[in-house]
């Protein structure tokens, strides 16, 4: 209950039932106000809420909030009145999501604070709990990259149903669902590249969520050879480059634990995420000196920022030292011979 004075008047708010807002005023100026919250169960609330939202989102995204929502949000909130639901509870609720990581922590909270700023514009609720809750610090993905013995040696050791799959992975620095969407009618022999309009999550394809990621990837040499072979041992119907023994794409959690890291134990290797492809890709090109400009167009970058603040150190580290350059042009021109003065 809270007090609000006004003039000679002073105003009461009052909590009732089912979440009502009731203000009362006391002295020469009486009235009542009351704010009707929802007071339906949360459960009922937010599958209703992603029922509206499944027309504008993402195919991808909409799986994603699904899962988030059959797997964490449902279980813990259940059949609390929408309108109970505090700042306290939502912080109770992510405390509680122990073993996973701050972006998958923030990926849970992205719906959670959407439905209660919707239900705050529909005036389902007063003010969203969620406001003031902050996203969990993020650590930047570490980029562990493959040097070129050691690519060869995972390369030699992989089972050779995964060995187009993972040399392209390795010699374009494509992501892994977008390795997965790729079909054959997005490879083009002839022009030597690859077409990249389309990823695959949680067995739903769609166009990337960024434009820059929509772009054509030079068909390097060994891999051109290494794909034309694939393509002969594919079936002739085939619509997806890289298949299971069932002729379906493949997924991408089988593949890094069947695959992957498997191999990485053959092959003597330490342990990596297979998104260490990518960046193996951008550090062998940068660090032996191929265009910033050309690797980040292949990547799907619109400009340099990412490529510096991701791989700079692999632009420093080639045949020579930052700053070379200079010091050479310094030394000619402490080796040239002063100028004489005009008219001497």
């Amino acid at each position: 209950m809270g007090n609000h004075q006004r003039g000679k008047s002073k105003d009461i708010d009052v909590r009732g039932g089912k979440g009502r807002r009731i203000r009362k005023g006391a002295g020469r100026r009486e009235y009542l106000v009351f704010f009707e919250a929802d007071d339906s169960p949360f459960s009922t609330y937010a599958s209703a809420w992603l029922d509206r939202k499944k027309e504008t989102l993402a195919r991808s995204t909409y799986g994603d909030y699904l899962s988030i929502w059959k797997r964490y949000v449902l279980p813990h909130f259940g059949d609390v009145p929408l309108c109970r639901v505090t700042g306290r509870d939502v912080e109770e609720f992510l405390g509680k999501l122990a073993g996973i990581s701050a972006k998958r922590k923030n990926n849970i909270l992205v719906p959670l604070k959407c439905l209660f700023n919707d239900a705050t514009r529909r005036g389902d609720i007063e003010e969203p709990p969620t406001e003031h809750i902050r996203r969990f610090r993020e650590t930047r993905p570490y980029a562990d990259p493959f040097s070129f013995p050691e690519m060869n040696r995972f390369l030699n050791h992989v089972d050779p149903r995964y060995g187009a799959y993972f040399t392209t992975a390795f010699l374009t620095g494509m992501r892994p669902n977008e390795l997965i969407a790729l079909k054959w009618s997005s490879v083009d022999f002839e022009m030597r590249c690859i077409t990249v309009r389309e990823g695959r999550v949680l067995g739903i394809e769609g166009p990337p969520k960024t434009m820059s990621s929509c772009r054509d990837v030079d068909l390097l040499d060994p891999l051109l050879e290494v794909l034309r072979r694939h393509r002969q041992t594919s079936p002739l119907d085939a619509g997806h480059v890289f298949t299971n023994r069932h002729g379906n794409p493949l997924e991408v959690n089988n593949l890094r634990n069947r695959a992957w890291y498997p191999t990485l134990k053959k092959a003597g290797l330490r342990k990596r995420t297979m998104y260490q492809t990518r960046h193996t890709f951008a550090s062998l090109m940068l660090s032996h000196g191929e265009d910033p400009l050309w690797v980040a167009r292949m990547l799907g970058h619109t400009g340099l920022d990412m490529i510096f603040r991701h791989y700079g150190k692999f632009i420093r580290n080639r045949s020579r030292k930052d700053g070379v350059r200079f010091l050479e042009g310094l030394r000619e021109a402490e080796a040239c011979p002063p100028l004489r003065p005009v008219g001497t």
